[in-house]
């Protein structure tokens, strides 16, 4: 059924939250008594608001690669593909958006549009991935536990996974290119597009003054958020883990997070920072829960915006639902 394949994801989210309600985890009370402190609101506005500049400005470096667009813009189409994640379930995904505005206003081709997007994707990830392994690794030689260890050495795995394929699959795939030339195959041509699209991002891994400059802004956007999170459940009364380890902590929740099973990684991130945090304590594992939703409020709030950028934008709502229909 179309309308279920595009509303499964939003309401597996609202089932995870539902559950996690019922069994006692996330405590509703919580949530209300963060958000009716003045001062956890406006820092977490202040640092939603430097976060989408950052993210806007990590993919404008892949972007600048290709063709020029103005910063100003990255942010509006950094906000619509917030509210397309958020709020339209199925369909034309937001990364999807900012590729088909980028290639319809600049002198690039929707696949290298959209090579750039992934690229930021892919190497946010590889940021967070590195940031987990580096301190997991650390936490453990300070202070070693089973848990730690555990937990690093899945992000090590992880880690090592995606070097390995950003090193060694552009060749794979330069052989499967060449069999593929000679292929008259719709499911050959679309795997061609694909492997152009991310041959893109094999390139830019070479590209170390562009992968710096990247991880330093990935690596400035977590720090901003685990420390909202941070302030969060200490606001709650609560004694969290040092620093060091609760960063490390929050770094591979966001990897969970950041897969794109549900929108905005609603229910998913609520699991995750609950599994690695109840292992610190239960009281810390519920007031994660309340802290990283309060962060999926912010994104929420922002994603609106997004939702009046596109709503007052005609020719943007022209280019998806044509598209939509082309993909149809």
């Amino acid at each position: 059924m179309p309308i279920l394949k595009k509303i499964w994801r939003p309401l597996l989210a609202l089932l995870l939250l539902f559950v996690l309600v019922k069994k006692g985890p996330f405590d509703l009370n919580q949530l209300k008594f963060v958000l009716g402190q003045p001062k956890i609101i406006a820092l977490g506005l202040f640092i939603f608001f430097c976060q989408v500049v950052i993210w806007s400005y990590r993919w404008k470096l892949f972007v600048d690669l290709v063709t020029f667009i103005k910063f100003v813009k990255t942010i509006q189409l950094t906000l619509v593909g917030m509210f397309f994640n958020f709020f339209i379930p199925g369909g034309v995904g937001g990364d999807i958006v900012k590729a088909i505005e980028l290639s319809k206003n600049n002198t690039v081709s929707r696949t290298n549009a959209l090579s750039t997007v992934m690229s930021d994707r892919v190497f946010g990830l590889f940021a967070m991935i590195t940031l987990a392994t580096a301190f997991l690794g650390f936490d453990y030689i300070q202070e070693p536990s089973d848990f730690i260890l555990k937990i690093g050495l899945s992000s090590l795995l992880i880690f090592i996974g995606m070097t390995s394929a950003l090193l060694f699959l552009p060749y794979i795939f330069s052989l499967i290119s060449k069999v593929l030339v000679s292929k008259d195959s719709k499911i050959l041509i679309n795997l061609e597009k694909l492997i152009k699209i991310i041959h893109f991002t094999f390139i830019t891994f070479r590209n170390s003054k562009v992968q710096l400059k990247s991880f330093l802004a990935s690596s400035l956007s977590q720090f901003l958020a685990i420390f909202y999170l941070y302030s969060v459940v200490s606001a709650l009364g609560v004694t969290p883990p040092s620093f060091l380890i609760f960063f490390s902590l929050c770094c591979f929740g966001f990897v969970a997070s950041a897969l794109p099973i549900m929108p905005g990684g609603v229910g998913v991130g609520q699991y995750a920072f609950y599994f690695l945090f109840s292992n610190i304590s239960e009281e810390v594992g519920k007031a994660s829960i309340t802290a990283i939703t309060t962060l999926q409020i912010f994104t929420l709030l922002y994603a609106l915006i997004g939702g009046i950028i596109f709503a007052l934008n005609p020719a943007v709502k022209h280019d998806v639902e044509e598209y939509e229909r082309n993909q149809g």
